[in-house]
């Protein structure tokens, strides 16, 4: 089975070579195609929207499927499907943002976790009785891989799955 999907926009920021810790304090543009603009009546009424793109620049090997969680090995090797890796056999990426504003066909977002110029696959918005969940859990690895993000934010270093691939695999 062939599946088409063609972009409704593409995103701008400063994030050309990698995605920061802090990504959720920077803004971007979602710049949506003028022929899909009319599509976006009524999105400014929702304080956070979902965006799916497509990871056009991942540099993954997507026949991996199990990987150590965060490109750290001290976490268990798990299923890709049991993580948000950008290792994936179709990169496709998916984030809940804040919207700050709507200017015509750009969506101003807060929390992008996309690099400059990725196609926009779709728009939703987050929804009430959709994406809200209640009685989540987690494994405790989810726990500890959080922890050390946490840490690696507060000391500015680098994410450890923006330096290389075979960091997630097991070898």
């Amino acid at each position: 089975m062939e599946l088409k999907v063609t972009p409704i926009g593409f995103v701008k920021n400063e994030f050309e070579r990698e995605i920061p810790l802090n990504y959720h304090q920077h803004v971007s543009e979602v710049h949506i195609l003028k022929e899909y603009a009319d599509g976006l009546d009524g999105i400014e009424e929702f304080s956070h929207i979902i965006v799916i793109y497509w990871m056009n620049r991942s540099r993954w090997d997507a026949s991996a499927m199990k990987i150590h969680p965060m490109a750290n090995r001290d976490l268990p090797l798990v299923g890709v499907f049991a993580t948000r890796s950008p290792i994936r056999p179709n990169p496709i990426g998916i984030t809940t943002v804040r919207l700050l504003r709507r200017e015509e066909n750009v969506l101003f977002v807060r929390g992008l976790d996309a690099f400059n110029r990725t196609p926009v696959l779709d728009i939703k918005p987050y929804m009430l009785g959709y994406d809200l969940v209640r009685d989540m859990r987690f494994p405790v690895w989810v726990y500890m891989g959080m922890a050390s993000l946490e840490e690696a934010r507060r000391s500015d270093k680098k994410q450890t799955w923006q330096k290389e691939p075979e960091q997630w695999l097991e070898i």
